[in-house]
């Protein structure tokens, strides 16, 4: 009986997990396929991810993380640098930009595409597909695509 609560806890968690994946499926998809995305774009995908962490199950929360907390330093790059990441050039950065902050956008950018963030993406979006049957959208480099 105590299993059939624990797995019943489970499922009820995952039912969760995909009802908000289905719910921010747009935003994502929409974050993913941006080449340059606004500073609004980031921020509403960055609260989009924030929210699936939260959800996701224990199985997939690890990739959760890694993946969250590299788009968390991307977005606090750009808000401290006071850079739209629509506009951002770091061969042409603009003027407010500091030397120190461009070299922050570029190492959370960077951070971003890394092997160990994207194998998070991949991880969350085949879990996406196989246990919750969502499609993300989200292109093979984990949306690294949004620093540079």
């Amino acid at each position: 009986m105590a299993a059939g609560l624990l797995l019943g806890g489970c499922s009820d968690a995952t039912g969760t997990y995909c009802q908000t994946l289905a719910d921010q499926q747009q935003v994502v998809a929409e974050l993913a396929g941006s080449q340059r995305p606004s500073r609004e774009q980031l921020h509403s995908g960055l609260a989009a991810f924030e929210e699936l962490q939260q959800a996701a199950p224990t199985d997939i929360r690890d990739e959760w993380d890694t993946f969250v907390f590299a788009w968390q330093d991307l977005v606090e790059a750009f808000d401290a640098a006071g850079v739209d990441p629509a506009r951002f050039r770091p061969q042409d950065p603009p003027p407010q930009a500091t030397a120190a902050q461009v070299q922050a956008i570029e190492s959370a950018a960077a951070e971003l595409a890394s092997a160990r963030v994207t194998d998070a993406g991949r991880g969350i979006e085949q879990h996406a597909r196989d246990v919750c049957d969502v499609d993300l959208g989200t292109p093979a480099d984990g949306g690294a695509r949004a620093g540079g």
